[in-house]
């Protein structure tokens, strides 16, 4: 069995390696073709003389910016990112000459995103490889912009950005009880990044309870008594995008606790049958029927540090 596995392992790296070679050698015919010169550099100054208005533009992004060696500028200007152009100058800017970057272009996905991550390899795109996004084969000016203002990085433009794609959760954040997100002071790259996560749903986190105690510590615990629904994922109860129920439950108390408490009932033998109740007369309401919740006595749901804690009343 070993020896069956150590032998596939060896033609794999042999035809990986042919395939390497094949490729190097496709590419060095089709440099010395006659028919495809070779494109050289031909600077900053001779893109401005066509295009005054990106130019423009490029001095007030990051990007833009010759003095510092980290930016396309510092080394060869636009060519850079879309590669040399003496053969777009040459063709008078005719269409595929040079690597296209906008939205909508029509290069290759491959192509577009190898000249960003070129200089894009820092932590947050680890897990960009099989991401959600690309998987569904989205190249980089996908979302970003270079010559114009990026909405997606731009706090107060982002959320709505994202609804482009994604409008479900852009209904979710027009309920009555929702995360702060239509004014900005939550976003969604708060709590995902769209680069990829080795966690669900592309969470910063490795864990959906982890993402929302960066923001609720006081709900992480450890608790002498402990809700068990809470410590397993804080998704059970709360919707994080908007719920039509106080505090972003799923639903409302204590319809909510009954989904698990179902021997909890207003006629419940833990509870006194008949507080409030409709039996008598004149007839009584009942407090878990008529506008009352669980949470009224039991008010440390998330658990309780308290001596006579045990049922989450202190």
């Amino acid at each position: 069995m070993i020896r069956t596995i150590q032998a596939g392992l060896l033609l794999l790296i042999f035809v990986t390696l042919c395939t390497v070679k094949s490729g190097i050698a496709v590419a060095e015919e089709k440099a010395a073709s006659k028919d495809t010169p070779a494109a050289e550099f031909m600077g900053v100054d001779v893109c401005e003389a066509c295009h005054e208005e990106i130019s423009a533009q490029m001095l007030m992004n990051p990007h833009g910016q010759a003095t510092d060696s980290r930016t396309p500028y510092a080394h060869d200007g636009c060519e850079s990112c879309h590669g040399a152009g003496s053969v777009h100058v040459d063709e008078d800017g005719e269409p595929g000459t040079l690597l296209g970057l906008r939205r909508g272009s029509g290069e290759p996905v491959e192509q577009q995103n190898a000249a960003c991550l070129q200089c894009h390899r820092d932590s947050s795109l680890t897990n960009w490889r099989a991401s959600t996004h690309e998987s569904e084969d989205l190249a980089c000016s996908s979302c970003h912009a270079i010559h114009t203002p990026d909405a997606v990085l731009e706090r107060s433009t982002q959320a709505e950005f994202c609804y482009q794609c994604h409008p479900v959760i852009r209904a979710q954040a027009y309920r009555a009880y929702r995360h702060p997100i239509r004014e900005a002071k939550t976003i969604c790259s708060d709590c995902h990044n769209a680069h990829g996560s080795p966690g669900p749903h592309e969470l910063i986190q490795l864990t959906l309870n982890q993402n929302c105690y960066q923001c609720h510590p006081e709900k992480r615990g450890p608790f002498l008594w402990e809700h068990y629904p809470v410590t397993e994922d804080c998704s059970l109860c709360h919707r994080a995008h908007g719920s039509n129920h106080p505090a972003l439950l799923t639903r409302q108390g204590p319809q909510l606790c009954q989904q698990c408490h179902q021997e909890i009932r207003s006629q419940g033998s833990q509870h006194i049958r008949n507080y409030f109740g409709f039996e008598g007369d004149p007839p009584k309401r009942g407090r878990f029927i008529v506008g009352e919740n669980c949470m009224n006595c039991h008010s440390q749901v998330h658990g309780s540090n308290h001596p006579s804690g045990t049922n989450l009343l202190r």
